[in-house]
């Protein structure tokens, strides 16, 4: 694995512990059914917001290879489209190598 793909990767997992705090905090609140995500793009300077269900979000967090990302920053080298929402992109990693970091880095079990 290259040093960009290793920083990619970290970059995404990043994001997508960041996501897991955001829906933390919205369900103490249980502050309605639609929330803002961070993009979950290996771009380490990407601040775009996502206008997400809750319900796609959890389906998306089901599977440790899936990522949220907005349209226009998938990665086709690494990553298939598995679903198009309305400003976001449904992504999962089918590169061995990035899949088994995307595996590695899950905040869920």
């Amino acid at each position: 694995m290259s040093l960009s793909e290793e920083r990619a990767g970290r970059n995404e997992a990043l994001f997508r512990e960041v996501n897991e705090r955001i829906e933390e905090l919205h369900d103490r609140l249980e502050s309605g059914r639609t929330e803002s995500f961070v993009c979950e793009c290996p771009d380490g300077a990407c601040t775009e917001r996502l206008t997400v269900p809750v319900e796609t979000y959890e389906r998306v967090r089901s599977n440790p290879r899936r990522f949220l990302v907005a349209p226009g920053h998938e990665r086709p080298e690494l990553e298939y489209v598995v679903e198009r929402g309305d400003g976001f992109l449904i992504v999962e990693k089918d590169d061995p190598v990035a899949g088994r970091v995307a595996e590695r880095t899950t905040p869920r079990d």
